[in-house]
C-alpha cells in the first residue's frame, strides 16, 4: 500500500513520506521533510521543513511543527500541538543571532491536544504531556507534565509503555 493524500496540499517535491503513511486534506509540508511509515498526519497541518518523523506516529489535524523538529517513532502529538524553534524571537532585530533550538519528541511520547512545545526542549521517550500544557523544560523519560508551566505530576504506568 502506498501513502495516500488528502485534497488541497503542498507538498515540496524532495519530501519524503513513507509507505501507508495517510495525509489529510489542507496540510502543507515544506522541504527536506522525512516521514516515516504508517504514519496519520491529520489536516489542516503545516510541517515547516528539515523535519524528520519517524515510523507510526500521529499528528492530529492542526499541528504546527516547526522548521527541524524531530519525533522520533510511534509519538503521538494531539489536536493542535504547536511546537516553536526561536528562543529569543530575532525577528526583525539584526543586532540577534538566530539559533534554530527546535523542539525533539523521542519514542512513544503522546503530547495532549493543545499543548505548545518551546524552543529547544525534549520530550523523553514514553513521557505524556496533558493537553493544554505549556512546556518550558526538558520531560524525562516516562514522566506525566501538565499545566503552564508544566510541571511533573507523575509517571507513566508500566502497562502504558510501548
Amino acid at each position: 500500500m502506498s501513502s495516500m493524500q488528502g485534497q488541497h496540499c503542498v507538498i515540496a517535491d524532495d519530501a519524503q513520506i513513507g509507505e501507508g503513511t495517510r495525509v489529510g486534506n489542507f496540510v502543507l509540508i515544506r522541504d527536506k521533510t522525512i516521514i516515516g511509515r504508517g504514519c496519520v498526519i491529520g489536516s489542516y497541518l503545516d510541517i515547516e521543513g528539515e523535519v524528520r518523523i519517524g515510523d507510526y506516529v500521529s499528528l492530529q489535524s492542526r499541528c504546527y511543527i516547526t522548521r527541524g523538529v524531530i519525533i522520533e517513532d510511534e509519538v503521538f502529538c494531539g489536536p493542535g500541538v504547536l511546537t516553536m524553534n526561536d528562543r529569543r524571537i530575532t525577528h526583525r532585530r539584526p543586532s540577534m543571532r538566530f539559533t534554530r533550538a527546535a523542539p525533539r519528541i523521542l519514542r512513544a511520547a503522546r503530547v495532549g491536544g493543545g499543548s505548545v512545545l518551546c524552543p529547544g526542549i525534549t520530550i523523553g521517550e514514553n513521557a505524556l504531556v496533558g493537553a493544554g500544557s505549556v512546556v518550558t523544560r526538558d520531560v524525562p523519560d516516562r514522566t506525566i507534565v501538565a499545566g503552564n508551566p508544566a510541571v511533573s505530576i507523575g509517571r507513566v504506568p508500566d502497562d502504558e509503555v510501548i
